[in-house]
């Protein structure tokens, strides 16, 4: 049954440092029980291939498959399908699984017993057992304490709620949940005297179990946990765009003057601290990328949503031809260049067509009026000027193949809170001085946007002024001039702004020779650049920002032959990524980065090596290396095994080259030296 542990223990072995080495391709897809083939196709090609192409999406599933039997052909590769149904699903990918006697694995979890006999396997079903109970309190002191043992006081509650969970893993983790943030004796008894056994064979009282979580969840949590039941099983959803449904629902209300955002945050925070929601990946500076509940979660969720009428089926997120959309009928409407009049949806909020591409940007929309988020992906994503006419909207996310031009209209979006432009130069129309200016004779502006991007500098000159609180910021457009300065609107005035990316467009004569810091607000705490031809004695001027915990250096972002950081000193950075860059040397010191924790060095194919130096940074917990040369890997490796010799255990350095993946923190020296050798 679920719960037992089948994908925790897959995902063990599938992460164990000696799999990791022996293995040269790994690749882990999530089929569930409805599954599309294209999808899987693609999921495991993107485990093997960085920055996935993307015509790749557009390929028909036979030539998909022909591209990954190509990749697999000769070499030794592990598979995981994970929470495989039906037989039927392994039948339609076998072939292009190349069996070449290279010792090569394909690792299913299931339900279902019988999937073994089907599919041939080389073994017989290993099935899982519930855990003793010595077992089950080991589990449930390692998840609820630090030090892994429990406290006297508190230990005798402890052992019988763990006995109550009659060696369920996951109820084990559920009930964790339940006491993580009250360590009084008296609510200790009190779930130890109320947690029904869990009869595993009953769903219905599997069920009442898992009650008993989310009757313990505050009033405000409860409709931000049911919403998980809106999206499909297995299905991640990016931590952004959760928060930016939960605030268009109407879920989050302000706490004094907190901003929505961040509230909903702090929601999600202590869903997962509750073990209620999974947080399959996580970003480099250690914040939740995407998340994602249990399958058994998300039936109750949808049980429990039904029970109390929670938002009707409207709502929900369906499939179709593996394309996500929510509501299904009005995008599949609007795709066919339909129109939507009916009283069924008046009251919408929510219109996801972001994976349903229509020609162009559908007007029909502009007529539902109390949308307060609308996700568009279009051949030509420019909306018209009536879609003011949604003066409700927060949430504006287009995906589209040309660039965008924005209408003027748009400035009278009071409402707007992100306008997100996934990619392209995209301008905002001008507008005639008269129709810029307010009856108290300020510039018309969104006093509510926090969020900007892909937006050419060019059409921005008053964005300070017009958009004063913005959190985060993105430029594309033409940012060097023909004297090769960096030129950008001066945002030194935008105090929210936290993260700001530059993607320059304009050609490059030659490096850019000067960056002013001014142009930079104080309270900046990402910084991203790209094609910015950047010199690197300049890099000095970002160490002037105090604030900032994250630089991520792209394609052609600095140019030359070597970074000598020299005495700058980044006081706060936390994460540095280099990214297709062409120095090929570097010196530093761990002065230079004194809080640094995680260094990423990525397609710099020249670069030698990594400063020994940086070695040394206490804080400094994980090196990646991916796409470079070997004696760029060879020299995170050194650096490694000085810190072991110190002894510094805590280091942990990664890298990948020529398609194998190494945790150097983990693998024993000994095949360490082997894999030099080889």
């Amino acid at each position: 049954m679920a719960g037992l542990g089948k994908t925790t223990l897959a995902n063990k072995l599938y992460r164990d440092p000696l799999i990791e080495y022996m293995f040269n391709f790994r690749a882990w897809a999530c089929v569930s029980q409805v599954y599309v083939k294209k999808d899987l196709l693609l999921t495991i090609l993107s485990c093997f291939i960085d920055d996935m192409p993307d015509e790749f999406y557009e390929l028909y599933d036979h030539e998909l498959g022909e591209k990954l039997y190509r990749k697999l052909k000769g070499r030794k590769y592990l598979v995981v399908f994970d929470d495989i149904w039906d037989y039927k699903a392994w039948n339609d990918l076998k072939m292009y699984f190349p069996d070449d006697r290279t010792g090569s694995r394909v690792l299913f979890t299931s339900r279902d017993t019988d999937v073994s006999l089907h599919v041939q396997s080389a073994r017989p079903a290993h099935v899982l057992r519930l855990r003793t109970e010595a077992e089950s309190w080991d589990i449930f002191q390692k998840k609820m304490f630090r030090t892994g043992i429990c406290p006297p006081l508190l230990e005798h509650f402890g052992r019988v709620i763990t006995r109550k969970c009659d060696g369920l893993p996951l109820a084990i983790v559920i009930a964790a949940g339940l006491l993580k943030n009250n360590w009084s004796n008296s609510w200790w008894r009190q779930i130890a005297a109320s947690l029904s056994s869990f009869m595993v064979s009953n769903p219905s009282q599997y069920m009442d179990s898992l009650a008993l979580s989310y009757n313990h969840l505050p009033s405000h949590l409860r409709p931000c946990f049911l919403y998980f039941g809106a999206f499909p099983e297995d299905h991640e959803i990016h931590m952004t765009k959760l928060i930016w449904l939960w605030v268009a629902q109407g879920f989050i209300n302000g706490t004094g003057n907190r901003i929505l955002e961040d509230v909903a945050e702090d929601f999600l925070k202590d869903l997962v601290k509750r073990s209620l929601v999974m947080t399959p990946r996580i970003k480099a500076d250690g914040q939740v990328k995407t998340c994602r509940i249990h399958d058994l979660l998300r039936d109750f969720t949808m049980r429990k949503a039904k029970e109390e009428k929670f938002m009707s089926n409207i709502y929900r997120y369906d499939m179709v031809s593996s394309m996500l959309c929510s509501p299904l009928e009005i995008g599949k409407v609007l795709q066919e260049g339909g129109s939507v009049l009916s009283e069924t949806y008046k009251l919408l909020r929510v219109l996801d067509m972001e994976s349903l591409p229509v020609s162009v940007f559908p007007l029909d929309t502009t007529r539902l009026v109390n949308l307060r988020y609308l996700a568009i992906q279009a051949h030509n994503g420019s909306p018209q000027a009536s879609i003011s006419n949604l003066f409700n909207l927060q949430m504006l996310i287009i995906l589209s193949k040309k660039n965008v031009l924005l209408p003027k209209t748009i400035w009278d979006m009071v409402n707007l809170r992100h306008l997100y432009i996934k990619s392209g130069e995209n301008q905002i129309e001008e507008t005639c001085s008269g129709q810029m200016i307010e009856n108290d004779g300020c510039l018309k502006g969104l006093a509510s946007l926090q969020t900007l991007s892909q937006v050419s500098p060019l059409s921005c000159a008053n964005i300070c002024s017009r958009s004063p609180n913005l959190r985060k910021l993105g430029f594309c457009g033409p940012l060097i001039s023909r004297l090769g300065d960096m030129e950008f609107p001066n945002l030194s005035s935008l105090v929210h702004l936290q993260k700001l990316k530059l993607l320059n467009t304009f050609c490059l004569p030659e490096v850019t020779r000067s960056c002013n810091p001014i142009m930079f607000p104080q309270n900046l705490k990402k910084l991203t650049l790209s094609n910015t031809g950047m010199d690197w004695e300049e890099m000095w001027t970002f160490s002037l920002l105090p604030n900032l915990e994250i630089l991520k250096l792209k394609h052609q972002s600095c140019i030359g032959e070597m970074w000598e950081t020299g005495d700058a000193e980044f006081r706060r950075l936390k994460v540095l990524k280099l990214h297709d860059l062409d120095m090929m040397q570097w010196v530093s010191s761990k002065d230079n980065f004194p809080r640094l924790q995680r260094l990423v060095v990525q397609r710099c194919l020249k670069l030698n090596t990594i400063p020994r130096e940086l070695g040394q940074i206490f804080t400094l917990e994980v090196i990646e290396v991916n796409g470079c040369n070997f004696s760029a890997y060879n020299s995170a490796m050194e650096i490694q095994k000085e810190q072991e010799d110190d002894g510094n255990c805590f280091l942990k350095v990664q890298t990948k080259i020529r398609n194998r993946h190494y945790d150097l923190g983990k693998i024993p020296r000994s095949l360490k030296r082997a894999r030099v050798s080889d």
